[in-house]
């Protein structure tokens, strides 16, 4: 049978903004009312994981009588910080695979079903749940319906609407927030050791982790600059969509990076043709270096591709999608909206002749 933990759970830590998830969880567990399944839910880069990790470990520390905590030298908390602890399975889709499959949940609820090693709870991590397969997903609604004794199930998402509903309704919901964009930039600054733009914390949706990601090495302004060259050679007509689309479809840049940054920069367009100003700028709030075009944008039209390209990003995430393909017809829609309105026909009208029709034009 498949390996139900393929990988390693992260190093526990607590974030700054974590504390309200904490004060629930902790209210629960005082009380003796954890629940058997959690539905941990956040955007990307909030650092869900490591909240489940720190879970995992204070739910099986030897120290959690009362308290919510792990004291980190018990045997448990140690076998946690191992990698190795018996009774904790961190679930996550196996190497070159898009999907967790239905054969990593069986073994999963197979183990849950079994005597404790350490004669504590049992504890699963799905992450990111909403990766399932459909078979997947319903061999684990068995075990959400009949729990095991003292097992706790953790799935960890940031799309809770890509998960069955008969899922969701059988988890308690536990939201990680964002923080306000001036915690963030400042715990950015603390962690980092310099300053972080507010640019690149938008770039990352709010999400400090991504954008101390994305701000590692010089990144972001990499991407930024390479996405505004190329996407003014096509725009200028010194590049086709073919040849941009294998561009931009290659390893040398995440896909993923590169749609998010085309979200913003045309979200950044309608917001610029609402407030009624022609230039287009290549990230909000930065100078604008392409070229501005001569015609007012169709607003809908402009969302329309966002929502396209939203679609398409969170296409990649579920199925083996044929990538430079999608992009380039992504690129041959976005040209189409771009490209100024086409005047109608003007026919002559009854008793002008064709000739008077050309001259009065």
């Amino acid at each position: 049978m498949t390996e139900a933990n393929p990988g390693l759970p992260p190093a526990p830590e607590l974030l700054p903004w974590h504390e309200s998830a904490v004060r629930q969880l902790q209210s629960a567990w005082a009380s003796a009312h954890l629940p058997h399944a959690l539905l941990m839910q956040g955007a990307d880069g909030l650092g869900k994981k490591a909240l489940a990790a720190w879970l995992a470990c204070a739910v099986l520390c030897e120290c959690s009588t009362t308290a919510l905590q792990h004291c980190g030298e018990c045997v448990n908390c140690k076998l946690t910080a191992a990698g190795s602890h018996p009774d904790l399975l961190w679930i996550e889709p196996e190497e070159d695979k898009q999907q967790i499959s239905v054969d990593q949940v069986r073994a999963a609820t197979e183990r849950l079903g079994k005597t404790s090693y350490m004669h504590g709870y049992k504890i699963a991590v799905f992450a990111p749940a909403h990766q399932m397969t459909n078979n997947a997903a319903n061999s684990l609604l068995k075990t959400l319906e009949e729990p095991p004794p003292r097992s706790l199930l953790i799935l960890i998402m940031s799309r809770p609407s890509a998960l069955a509903p008969t899922l969701r309704s059988r988890c308690q919901r536990i939201v990680v927030e964002r923080p306000t964009q001036a915690a963030a930039l400042d715990w950015l600054q603390q962690r980092s050791g310099g300053t972080v733009s507010p640019q690149l914390l938008e770039f990352a949706g709010g999400a400090p982790l991504r954008a101390l990601e994305a701000n590692a090495g010089g990144a972001f302004d990499d991407l930024d600059k390479r996405m505004t060259l190329s996407l003014a050679a096509l725009l200028k007509g010194d590049a086709d969509v073919t040849q941009i689309a294998g561009e931009w479809s290659g390893k040398d840049l995440p896909l993923s990076d590169r749609l998010t940054w085309l979200d913003l920069w045309l979200t950044s367009q309608a917001r610029a043709a609402i407030a009624g100003t022609a230039d287009l700028v290549t990230f909000p709030t930065r100078p604008a270096h392409l070229p501005s075009l001569p015609h007012t944008l169709n607003i809908s039209t402009v969302y329309s591709m966002v929502d396209r390209l939203r679609e398409l990003k969170a296409q990649l995430t579920r199925t083996a999608l044929q990538r430079e393909l999608a992009v380039e017809s992504w690129l041959v829609a976005l040209l189409e909206t771009l490209s100024p309105p086409r005047l109608p026909i003007q026919w002559p009208s009854r008793g002008t002749s064709l000739q008077e029709s050309r001259h009065t034009r």
